[in-house]
């Protein structure tokens, strides 16, 4: 089946703000609301990615701590590295 192709002018008045949705734009960079940075602990894992080297020692003791804790190498990883987190924040 074609695909039906709309002429670009059609295309750029879908795109326009109305006046409405211009002045609502306008007021909201002239107030002084903080927009909070509240981060989800339940978001994707797509932010950032490290390459983590490791000598042989450090990867066993992972392999052995993984396995005794029933958990991947990576989740173990990162809960150690939350852990951690929590308690140098309590003090």
């Amino acid at each position: 089946m074609p695909k039906r192709r709309e002429p670009a002018l059609a295309k750029e008045a879908q795109n326009t703000p109305t006046p409405a949705q211009i002045e609502a734009f306008a007021a909201g960079a002239d107030s002084d609301a903080v927009v909070k940075n509240i981060l989800d602990s339940e978001a994707n894992r797509d932010y950032k990615a490290i390459r983590l080297p490791f000598n042989e020692y450090e990867y066993r003791q992972l392999e052995e701590a993984s396995r005794r804790t029933g958990r991947s190498k990576l989740n173990f990883i990162r809960y150690a590295m939350l852990k951690m987190a929590a308690e140098i924040n309590e003090n």
